[in-house]
């Protein structure tokens, strides 16, 4: 399914549920925890791989490996003159909400919404030189809050965290 990520991240939460809901079964069927599956398995939960994948993509537009309608799409705050999140990071991304006028809920549930999440990183995450070691970064921030046992961690990335 990650091949489709970027398809499917879009998609309503109940459709994505289902797709969700194929992994948690298999796993059932195994009757192995989602957590054991990720800590002795690296078998993450669809949904974190998901964000994660789109985390990736916004990394590659970041550090400019990315096809060029990604600066367009995904522009720098500063670029647009839109101010940082105070505390937050030095390579923000303009989440273009000023632009929004109806639909607020699908803005923050497409990529504009992981805009939000990405904002919101750790400056020595995003300092990351290459889209796998940014990845890897996020899957230890992940593994951590598995192991410390952090209600919804499996949405610990997400624009539609409950």
């Amino acid at each position: 399914m990650e091949i489709h990520n970027g398809a499917i991240f879009h998609a309503s939460d109940t459709l994505l549920a289902k797709l969700d809901n194929v992994q948690r079964s298999f796993l059932r069927a195994l009757e192995v925890e989602e957590s054991d599956a990720y800590l002795s398995y690296n078998f993450a939960p669809s949904q974190l791989r998901r964000n994660i994948g789109i985390l990736g993509l916004m990394h590659k537009r970041v550090i400019g490996e990315s096809h060029g309608v990604f600066r367009k799409l995904l522009p720098f705050s500063i670029d647009v003159g839109a101010p940082l999140l105070p505390g937050g990071h030095n390579k923000q991304l303009y989440g273009h909400l000023h632009e929004v006028h109806f639909q607020l809920a699908l803005h923050f549930r497409s990529i504009y919404g992981m805009v939000y999440i990405y904002n919101g990183l750790p400056q020595y995450v995003v300092d990351r030189r290459t889209v796998t070691s940014f990845q890897k970064q996020l899957s230890i921030m992940a593994r951590r809050a598995c192991l410390l046992d952090t209600p919804n961690w499996q949405e610990m990335f997400s624009c539609r965290a409950r």
